[in-house]
């Protein structure tokens, strides 16, 4: 739906850059403008009643560069108002613009042109960097819980924790090896996917070229999965499949214990699925008092469950930290936590803002990343 979006939006928009840019490049600037804007539009119109018969990479690429250019194209338009509004208040409280000679406001809006194409161009740049370069965030995790007064922390083991890779037409096999090469770059002793592996359908999931890089996530304490909203858009059974077809575990509302009994791991369902167990009846037989217990779930809207819990460590995807500003202040809004790190108590509660991007490979005010934990005790 991102990609009708960007065409339906850029609809409106592209003839505002016409008219806003024609007032400031004169006829023959203005004729230009209008050809690259109606042949841009063009294109996409054509690559969205093609790309889902279409199923290649190429394909991919024009879809994304819609949405790279609909999403820069609105903060080009946000500089424009802001322009707008200056005029409108100087014509009622100071007269600068009003009353300056002619050259002079033409050269104004020149000025301002230039300086929503920079917006532009710089928004298409951060938005690429952003989700093709992946950070890497490292976390010692003591659990003071489990250590003795009298003793020292050790570290017992790496946990590798990712979310939200979104196998799919955004989230091509090249990007899925890059990011599977930053995980193993790691030497993790434990991976946990947080769920949103798959964006929807299970075709590009299936690509060999992806399957034969999924099956290198490889752990000496093993490769557990959890479900995400996005499994179950649509093939869900073989979204489903998919996990034990790469050779890693999926949990759904269920426990296991890596690495003969070191941690708990608990995974939940995700809550788009109707039917999950009840918190409280997943964790009734878990002893806290002998390891650590790490929770997955998808989404973070159960935080608030955890009072009273035996967890250490929860950990959730879902939100990509708002993935475009300003929705940060959305997901905070609604979840209390964009992205990062929190404690509740003498528990911690990690959200991550995801290595991969739904809809389309952009990002503003966030980065796509994964989480290293060394858990101490």
């Amino acid at each position: 739906m991102v990609y009708l979006y960007s065409v339906l939006c850029c609809l409106f928009l592209f003839p505002y850059f016409g008219w806003r840019g024609g007032q400031a490049l004169g006829p023959k600037g203005r004729r230009i403008l209008w050809g690259i804007l109606a042949l841009i539009f063009v294109l996409f119109i054509l690559a969205l009643f093609t790309h889902r018969s279409i199923q290649a990479d190429w394909m991919s690429h024009v879809m994304n560069a819609s949405v790279y250019i609909f999403f820069s194209s609105m903060y080009a338009a946000g500089v424009l108002v802001l322009m707008e509004v200056l005029r409108y208040i100087d014509r009622r409280a100071f007269g600068f613009y009003t009353y300056a000679p002619l050259w002079k406001r033409k050269l104004m809006r020149q000025a301002s042109l230039v300086l929503a194409a920079v917006v532009f161009v710089g928004t298409l740049f951060v938005g690429y960097h952003n989700v093709r370069y992946p950070v890497v965030l490292h976390q010692d995790l003591y659990l003071k819980r489990l250590t003795p007064e009298w003793a020292k922390a050790e570290k017992r083991l790496r946990l590798v924790f990712f979310s939200d890779l979104h196998i799919g037409e955004a989230m091509t096999p090249p990007y899925v090896e890059r990011a599977v090469e930053l995980i193993m770059a790691q030497r993790p002793d434990l991976i946990l996917c947080g769920g949103d592996y798959i964006d929807h359908l299970s075709a590009y999931a299936y690509d060999p070229r992806v399957m034969k890089v999924m099956r290198r996530l490889r752990a000496p304490l093993g490769v557990y999965f959890v479900l995400g909203n996005h499994e179950y858009r649509a093939d869900t059974l073989s979204n489903i499949r998919f996990v034990r077809e790469i050779g890693a575990t999926l949990l759904r509302d269920s426990i296991a214990y890596p690495g003969d009994s070191l941690l708990t791991l608990i995974g939940r369902d995700d809550a788009v699925y109707g039917d999950r167990m009840p918190y409280a009846r997943i964790t009734a037989g878990v002893d806290p008092t002998k390891r650590p217990v790490v929770l997955m779930e998808h989404t973070p809207g159960a935080v608030d469950s955890l009072a009273g819990s035996p967890v250490d460590l929860m950990l959730c995807g879902h939100t990509h930290g708002g993935q475009i500003w300003p929705g940060q202040a959305m997901v905070w809004w609604k979840f209390g936590i964009a992205s990062g790190t929190r404690d509740y108590g003498d528990k911690q509660v990690c959200v991550s803002s995801g290595i991969g991007s739904a809809g389309a490979t952009y990002r503003v005010g966030t980065r796509s990343e994964i989480r290293v934990y060394d858990l101490y005790w």
